[in-house]
């Protein structure tokens, strides 16, 4: 069976002490506001209709990508996965780079499954590929990004051009430092995290077996996509409009920021295109695509969840590499759009 995770495999989760008290000192900042402005309804009213709009339109995907995650769970092994990719440089890593059509699991739940699919003698630069292709090219990201960006259809052909792009990429880069101490430092059995690895029997115990991994799915990026939703919304609520719209139309900073953002905000690739969405009208075209493609690349929680596996030198490079590669899409947008 191709593992569940645990947010963080063990980790200490920083969000803990950064975003979470983030969020909770925004929503305190908010009601604050309300108690001293009180006839100015205006800013909560954009804060509430805001992350509102965002958790109804979400919602669904997020709900159906758990149970689609869990189903990949139940049915489908590492071993499978490792016949399937070819072990061959370029080969390996265009088959999976195309994964996410056939594995339509977010970035959530794509580094426990590179740590066994290493194990079982899958190159370390098509597992990476397979990484950080899955969580962009799979049906429903794709659809929730169509859905999120209906009026602007460009931005999911970007996204899923300018990602494969990038995936590909970063992988034959990863293939050139595999003798370099990129490999892992351990793989072995994943930690415990609390579900039940005994096989499912019969019809009933299938269902009750997806059900199980789909409501800890969505349990586990469920509290981390609403910290999203609250920091954008206060964002967008709080922070003049001018200022946005300065810093989001500086064709150098705008692609910088939003990086930061979906590095910080981890949000899962199901919904990151409704948080994204919010910053349309201050951000330019690059800087969205640059947050598009990062964060489901490369975010906090699998930083962490890479640390432990792999060893330090080689995250620093891996996370630098996709930042390159992320910021120089965004950059390269702008320019065109620009001409």
């Amino acid at each position: 069976m191709v593992s569940r995770h645990s947010v963080t495999d063990k980790a200490i989760d920083v969000r803990l002490v950064t975003l979470y008290p983030l969020a909770i000192l925004g929503v305190l900042f908010i009601v604050i506001r309300y108690v001293i402005e009180g006839a100015d309804l205006t800013f909560l009213r954009k804060f509430a209709l805001t992350a509102l709009s965002i958790t109804v339109e979400a919602l669904p995907f997020l709900v159906i990508g758990s149970l689609l995650s869990a189903v990949i769970h139940i049915y489908v092994s590492e071993e499978t996965l490792a016949r399937i990719i070819p072990k061959s440089r370029v080969l390996g890593v265009l088959a999976a780079s195309l994964m996410g059509f056939v594995v339509p699991v977010c970035d959530c739940a794509t580094v426990p499954i590179v740590r066994r699919l290493v194990g079982k003698g899958v190159p370390l630069h098509v597992a990476i590929t397979f990484m950080l292709a899955v969580p962009m090219i799979n049906p429903l990201v794709i659809f929730s990004t169509w859905f999120a960006f209906y009026q602007y259809p460009t931005i999911t052909y970007y996204r899923m051009g300018f990602g494969l792009v990038a995936a590909i990429l970063v992988g034959l880069l990863v293939s050139l430092l595999d003798g370099n101490q990129t490999k892992p430092v351990a793989v072995g059995r994943a930690p415990e995290h609390g579900h039940s690895h005994e096989p499912a029997r019969g019809f009933v115990g299938h269902v009750g077996a997806v059900a199980e991994h789909a409501t800890s799915d969505l349990y586990d990026i469920g509290r981390y996509f609403m910290v999203g939703v609250i920091l954008s919304s206060l964002v967008q609520s709080v922070v003049p409009s001018g200022l946005l719209y300065a810093l989001g139309h500086n064709p150098i900073l705008s692609v910088l920021v939003m990086v930061l953002g979906a590095y910080f905000l981890s949000i899962c690739s199901q919904a990151d295109a409704f948080i994204a969405r919010t910053f349309m009208a201050q951000f330019s075209t690059g800087a969205i695509i640059a947050f598009l493609i990062f964060g489901p690349m490369m975010d906090m929680k699998n930083t962490l969840m890479l640390s432990t596996t792999f060893r330090k030198r080689f995250i620093v490079v891996l996370v630098g590499l996709i930042a390159v590669v992320s910021l120089a899409s965004g950059y390269l947008l702008n320019a065109w759009i620009a001409r």
